[in-house]
C-alpha cells in the first residue's frame, strides 16, 4: 500500500471503528459496491474524488481528514464560518424547515 493511500484507508478504518459501524455499511451508504470498497483497501488504491467525498460524508468527516489524518487549517475555517454566521442566522428558519423535510 502506498503511503498516502495507506493513511487514507487507515483513517477510514479508524473512523469505522470509532463509529461502531462496518465497512459494508460505509460502502452501502456511499453507493459503492462492497467488493469494490474492499478491493481498494486491500490493493491500497485511492478512490476517485467523488467516491472519496461520498465516503467522507458517510463517515461524517472530511476528505482532508481522511487523506491527511488531520484538518490542516482550523483557524481559517473557523474565521470563514464566523464571517458567515449573520447570513446563516438569517436563513436558519429555512434551513430548519429543509432538515425537517429530510427526516
Amino acid at each position: 500500500m502506498g503511503d498516502t493511500a495507506a493513511v487514507f484507508w487507515e483513517n477510514v478504518k479508524k473512523e469505522i471503528k470509532q463509529q461502531n459501524t462496518t465497512q459494508e455499511w460505509v460502502a452501502k451508504k456511499s453507493g459503492i459496491s462492497f467488493n469494490t470498497f474492499q478491493g481498494w483497501i486491500s490493493k491500497g488504491i485511492y478512490p476517485r474524488v467523488n467516491e472519496a467525498i461520498r465516503i467522507a460524508v458517510a463517515l461524517n468527516t472530511s476528505v482532508e481528514y481522511l487523506v491527511c489524518g488531520a484538518v490542516q487549517d482550523n483557524k481559517k475555517a473557523i474565521e470563514t464560518i464566523y464571517r458567515h454566521l449573520p447570513q446563516i442566522y438569517g436563513h436558519l428558519e429555512t434551513i430548519e424547515k429543509a432538515v425537517k423535510e429530510l427526516q
